[in-house]
């Protein structure tokens, strides 16, 4: 993928660095799916002139397969909880 381009520009690059750092963590969770593709978000800072602005884009890592964990058809091997014993409540007579 190509490159992003914010069009804000940091003061300084302490700055620069740590809005980087929340945009890579942000795209890399809207990108990534429990089962499915999954992207790693590079970042990179360039100076222009006396500012500093970010760029950042994402790289397709591969495919995560495997149980989702909604369905618990997987679980049927795990010992069943046992269920309470029901109690019947009497009334005192009176």
């Amino acid at each position: 993928m190509e490159w992003i381009k914010m069009q804000t520009l940091y003061d300084s690059e302490k700055k620069a660095i740590k809005i980087a750092s929340i945009i890579a963590t942000t795209e890399a969770r809207l990108a990534n799916q429990q089962s499915g593709p999954q992207y790693e978000v590079e970042t990179q800072i360039e100076q222009e002139g006396e500012q500093w602005q970010v760029s950042w884009r994402k790289v397709f890592i591969g495919n995560k397969t495997g149980c989702g964990g909604g369905c618990e058809s997987c679980n049927d091997n795990l010992p069943r909880k046992k269920l309470g014993k029901v109690l019947p409540f009497k009334r005192p007579s009176v």
